[in-house]
């Protein structure tokens, strides 16, 4: 019985001493857009989802947890989920939430595009992205 009792109060203080990820100020999330607010170079501007073909996608990457100076990997895939092209971006720094800068797609077409911390393989986010 004591050791029942011992189980369910380490379990309950390692619950309640572990950290909340909606205490975090950062989230996990990809986004696009057609540029970087110049007041402001962590937000994009023009967001969306729908691009023209050929034109500078700017993406804003944001991990929840430190990147850690892990390189970005942005993998776009076919909506049947074939590998349509991937482009990796080398880290700027060595800690960080968010990373920032933008890629080309010639190709019209649907697409997933998913976010990935290169040290680790770790998905981020992922987001639709159409290139018209």
């Amino acid at each position: 019985m004591k050791k029942i009792i011992f189980l369910v109060i380490s379990s309950l203080l390692l619950v309640a001493c572990s950290k909340k990820s909606e205490d975090s100020e950062f989230s996990n999330s990809l986004a696009f857009g057609t540029g970087l607010n110049p007041s402001n170079l962590f937000e994009l501007v023009g967001q969306g989802t729908i691009f023209p073909a050929s034109s500078t996608i700017y993406f804003r990457l944001e991990s929840q947890e430190d990147m850690a100076g892990s390189s970005v990997m942005i993998k776009l895939n076919h909506l049947d989920g074939s590998l349509y092209n991937s482009y990796t971006f080398p880290s700027i720094q060595s800690y960080g939430h968010i990373y920032l800068t933008g890629f080309s797609v010639p190709d019209a077409g649907s697409y997933t595009a998913i976010g990935i911390l290169v040290t680790g393989n770790k998905t981020v986010a992922s987001q639709s992205l159409t290139i018209q």
